[in-house]
């Protein structure tokens, strides 16, 4: 009798310990998925910053965008393209309309259903970058540039970012799914 309590004892804390272990590993997702987001938050506001506090914006030509991929040759280096284009289209990533938006609240924000515009590196212009974090990650950054007012005293831009994850250091498996985040600002001249 003593064996077949210690035997039912024993399957209740197994039970328990695999709950537990489902848990625990479901905190660690959870925590490097957040790690990612806010990665890319950073990164996205990275580049906002970088083209808000351009004197007289908008302008033409590009601005220089460093990572750290830290290789010969300057390929650290992204020429992230500055021209803007009239609404509603803008210039640069394609962005999602009223027609192709999946849900309402992302009108506005880059589709990534789109392909992939020309890449800024070290040798060209462009409206994307494979941006290589100091800790390894890789993420594909696309960004938009629309004018939306166009008086000369007055002129206003909208800047939309939007960043995700491709790659992470150290991991073999590729990411399932990396939901882009995506930041906007207005920029007055």
């Amino acid at each position: 009798m003593t064996l077949l309590e210690l035997l039912v004892a024993m399957t209740v804390l197994s039970i328990g310990m695999l709950g537990a272990m489902i848990m625990i590993l479901t905190g660690i997702q959870s925590n490097t998925r957040n790690k990612t987001d806010s990665a890319a938050v950073v990164l996205d506001q990275e580049i906002l910053e970088k083209f808000a506090t351009l004197p007289a914006y908008p302008k033409t030509g590009f601005v220089v965008i460093n990572d750290c991929a830290l290789t010969a040759g300057g390929a650290n280096a992204h020429e992230a393209s500055l021209v803007q284009a009239a609404g509603p289209a803008g210039a640069g990533a394609t962005l999602y309309t009223a027609a192709t938006a999946p849900l309402p609240s992302q009108v506005g924000d880059i589709d990534w259903t789109q392909p992939t515009p020309a890449l800024a590196t070290s040798a060209a212009q462009g409206y994307a970058m494979r941006y290589r974090m100091c800790n390894g990650d890789l993420y594909e950054v696309r960004w938009n540039v629309m004018e939306v007012n166009p008086n000369p005293l007055s002129r206003d831009s909208m800047l939309t970012v939007s960043s995700r994850q491709l790659a992470a250091q150290g991991s073999n498996n590729g990411l399932l799914f990396a939901p882009p985040t995506t930041l906007h600002t207005l920029i007055e001249n």
